[in-house]
């Protein structure tokens, strides 16, 4: 089952860079790690988890630090994350950019849940990972989570500013065996493990600054053909079915769990299993859907408080505002006037 789970390939375009520099052989490695480099140069090809940290792991046999999770994020292109990546450079904040990154997050990766949440000073990453379901044991090592945090740190420096620093960043996983001073060095804020959750933190009047590369209409072709993709690579994934359904109904009111089972033609016991089995639930997923939809709508001005509240699946304004409010600590209208000033 392990094998089962993938991310992107083209996670080798920084991956051979980072090699390149530090005059590993590439071929080689591919030939260690059960990787076809002819395979991977189709950007749309899928790259199994445990080969990935294979190769990681090969990698940092070669370097005194074992640090070459930062190294690849050193090497960092928008490309890394497909056209997902193109899309979240022409959002017109770093949050907007981030609620993108959780909303297809799929793209990236089968092996994380990812949410935005939000404290009085900070915009906070959640990365919850996927279990094996007998073992409770998580099937992303530290390594790889390294990797994609820096990843995100990279891409903000990018449009925000080089030497941005996030607040902090959390890891529930134990420090590396010979101390952790290059995660320390590259994020540039307090770094913490044995944490309840990964967390990646960013100040919250940072993330919202307007982005010199904003672009609402280059956003909206990327995001078109980020469904085509997603339709292609997810025919066969659960979630992003699942989530499809409630996205066709949510405007008709919040669906039940029995008439998205029904849709997908199985029973309601089998659908709570199998979500079970993926880390997830219906519940979490009709929650996540609402909320990232809530927050995508609510920067548009020509929609009003109300008609958001319908389009997300709520009958009445109170039940959207007590929605809203535990999703962000505010009501819509107190985010909306924030967003506005």
């Amino acid at each position: 089952m392990e094998g089962y789970y993938s991310t992107l390939s083209s996670w080798m375009i920084p991956i051979a860079k980072a090699m390149q520099h530090h005059g590993l052989d590439m071929e080689q490695a591919l030939h260690e790690c059960g990787l076809d480099l002819r395979e991977l140069q189709s950007q749309e090809v899928r790259v199994s988890i445990r080969k990935l940290s294979a190769l990681i792991d090969y990698c940092n046999r070669f370097l005194p630090e074992q640090d070459f999770t930062v190294q690849i994020a050193r090497y960092f292109h928008p490309g890394v994350f497909h056209i997902l990546g193109y899309a979240m450079m022409s959002a017109d904040t770093l949050e907007e950019a981030l609620l993108q990154l959780v909303a297809y997050n799929s793209v990236v990766c089968d092996i994380s849940n990812l949410q935005l949440t939000e404290t009085p000073d900070s915009l906070v990453l959640d990365v919850a990972l996927v279990t094996r379901n007998e073992e409770a044991s998580l099937l992303m090592r530290r390594q790889e989570l390294e990797a994609f945090m820096a990843m995100v740190v990279s891409f903000a420096r990018d449009v925000v500013d080089a030497d941005l620093a996030p607040a902090y960043v959390e890891f529930q996983f134990s420090p590396p065996a010979d101390q952790s001073q290059y995660l320390t060095a590259f994020f540039q804020c307090p770094v913490s493990f044995d944490r309840p959750r990964n967390l990646l933190a960013f100040d919250r009047v940072a993330a919202r600054q307007p982005l010199l590369s904003g672009n609402p209409a280059i956003r909206a072709g990327h995001e078109k053909i980020l469904n085509e993709f997603l339709a292609r690579i997810d025919r066969n994934d659960l979630v992003h079915q699942v989530k499809c359904k409630i996205l066709e109904r949510l405007s008709l009111g919040a669906p039940t769990q029995t008439q998205v089972a029904t849709a997908l033609g199985m029973s309601v016991r089998n659908l709570q299993r199998k979500l079970s089995e993926l880390g997830t639930s219906f519940t979490q997923i009709l929650e996540d859907s609402r909320k990232t939809l809530a927050l995508n709508y609510i920067r548009r001005q020509d929609l009003s408080l109300s008609e958001i509240g319908y389009l997300v699946g709520f009958a009445c304004d109170a039940n959207f505002h007590r929605a809203f409010k535990r999703w962000t600590g505010q009501t819509p209208g107190e985010f909306r006037r924030q967003l506005l000033a």
